[in-house]
């Protein structure tokens, strides 16, 4: 964590804030608060449950930078947070999720190159030897992205996530996605069990084919979600956070399917449907192609180019790729 802290320029001698609540695991505040003092920052932590509705006591030193530790998908957050503030929100839960986290200033450098592909192409493709056959447009798409640095005013970053994602243009998705066994369903965290082959036309979801014992459970999935938008194509995520693991997980690793972070881990792609950030089904891939105006950004689960580490990150990890 003070590694992270550095990388996002945590000045020394500058006050900081953690926030924190009553489910805030107390072996990652005491995290925070030992990291920020190991970069020489003068932490203060604010346990919002005692403060003000309106927000923080007023006498507050206005901070150089903020540890969130609530909850980051919570709202309440924000009313804790002074205006341009540098924000750092652990989106892990406890510490045992940061197991196998390098940060390292490369995976800012790889979400920037991706961005920048993503913002010249014209067309996507998402394909593998199953049968995975999309295609979106890309000209004038709303993109977006995560590396877990904050080092300008007003950023809130998400930490630890490493990612870039784009919606496709209004009406442009067409093709297939084949979930093949050992990909995951999200949000609900399962393992794909049987191919199951969904097919868009015109930016939607048309058509869901495969054995019933798989089928039914999606189905039921997205008729829970109570909205026609649970069925149109809403994002393409490409995954880019390395973490370090003594060998590749299984085709039906216990415990990974539903692991923490499991849509960023490096080479994963991410064919989500609904209207963020209600989603209605997304199709983790585990060994995809992803191809950007024909120039391959991951190829069969591997991302490739300058979205792939360079020797000065791969030796900052224990472990290959």
């Amino acid at each position: 964590m003070a590694r992270q802290l550095e990388l996002c320029r945590a000045a020394p001698g500058r006050p900081a804030i953690v926030l924190a609540d009553e489910d805030t695991d107390p072996a990652l505040l005491n995290s925070a608060v030992q990291a920020l003092n190991k970069v020489g920052s003068l932490p203060r932590t604010v346990l919002v449950d005692d403060q003000p509705k309106g927000g923080m006591d007023a006498d507050l030193t206005p901070p150089d930078i903020i540890v969130n530790l609530l909850n980051s998908y919570s709202d309440a957050g924000e009313t804790f947070v002074p205006p341009n503030s540098r924000v750092l929100s652990v989106v892990a839960h406890n510490t045992g999720e940061l197991r196998g986290v390098v940060p390292h200033v490369g995976l800012s450098r790889r979400v920037k190159r991706g961005m920048e592909l993503l913002a010249a192409g014209q067309h996507l493709h998402v394909g593998d030897d199953k049968g995975t056959n999309l295609r979106i447009g890309l000209k004038g798409a709303r993109r977006w992205k995560h590396d877990g640095i904050a080092t300008t005013s007003g950023e809130d970053a998400q930490w630890p996530r490493g990612m870039i994602g784009t919606a496709p243009v209004l009406g442009t998705a067409k093709g297939t996605v084949v979930m093949s066994p050992g990909d995951i369903w999200l949000p609900m965290g399962w393992y794909a069990r049987s191919s199951v082959v969904l097919t868009f036309e015109g930016g939607r979801m048309v058509s869901i084919e495969g054995p019933r014992s798989e089928t039914d459970a999606i189905r039921a999935h997205l008729a829970s979600v109570g909205t026609p938008s649970a069925y149109r194509l809403d994002a393409v995520e490409i995954g880019l956070l390395w973490l370090d693991r003594p060998r590749s997980p299984a085709l039906f690793e216990p415990g990974f399917a539903d692991s923490f972070g499991i849509a960023d881990r490096y080479g994963h792609v991410v064919v989500a449907t609904g209207d963020y950030p209600t989603v209605g089904i997304a199709c983790c891939l585990r060994s995809a192609t992803v191809a950007v105006d024909e120039v391959a950004a991951v190829r069969s689960g591997r991302p490739q180019g300058e979205l792939a580490p360079d020797v000065y990150e791969q030796a900052a990890h224990r472990y290959p790729l």
